[in-house]
């Protein structure tokens, strides 16, 4: 899909007068489409990636065709392919050991829920606090002192992290080709070359 995106002129040099050019792929582009597409809610499902299952495997399952892989990148706003796709469980826990001296060490403190006599929510769970952390509220009758507070290790961290990309967005299969069609569209929208001086220059 990179090819297809219009192309643009960058000037990297530091020297104003004396310009120095870079052809390359305006991705600011790929951006500005990606936001006309998301205020089209009707337009997507929720999915859950599976252990292991990789964008190809997701568009052969909804759409039978493994190329549409990329519109499943583009929707999610992937560009980083490493960092940002669900990691299986092998992987994870790969990465969690390599990255972590000690897995099972606290990374930090968050807050369970707190709610007064009235079920009104005092603390709302998962807020990042010191380990010392306490509220003080008014149950209807006295003053109570709590300490709304449990460690997350390094590998919870990085599970539950692991767990959110694992949330994604896709087109609705019957609506898939006229996305491919129409973002591809949208896509040859100027594209002759362009100059830019500098993300400043470029507007969207």
């Amino acid at each position: 899909m990179l090819n297809k995106l219009p192309d643009l002129l960058y000037n990297f040099s530091s020297k104003p007068l004396d310009a120095d050019f870079l052809l390359v792929k305006h991705i600011w582009r790929r951006a500005q489409v990606l936001t006309e597409f998301k205020s089209q809610v009707t337009m997507f499902d929720e999915d859950i990636v599976g252990d292991g299952e990789r964008p190809e495997d997701i568009a052969t399952r909804l759409y039978r065709n493994p190329f549409y892989n990329w519109t499943i990148l583009v929707i999610n706003d992937i560009v980083d392919y490493y960092a940002q796709w669900p990691r299986s469980v092998k992987q994870l826990e790969a990465y969690i050991n390599n990255k972590y001296d000690n897995p099972a060490a606290t990374k930090h403190h968050i807050t369970t829920e707190v709610k007064d006599a009235s079920n009104n929510i005092i603390v709302p769970a998962g807020k990042v606090v010191a380990s010392n952390y306490q509220v003080a509220y008014y149950d209807g009758s006295t003053t109570v002192t709590a300490n709304p507070v449990v460690s997350v290790t390094n590998a919870q961290y990085e599970t539950e992290l692991n767990s959110k990309k694992q949330q994604i967005q896709v087109i609705k299969p019957e609506l898939v080709e006229d996305f491919v069609a129409t973002y591809n569209s949208l896509l040859k929208k100027g594209k002759i070359s362009s100059v830019g001086g500098g993300t400043s220059d470029i507007n969207m």
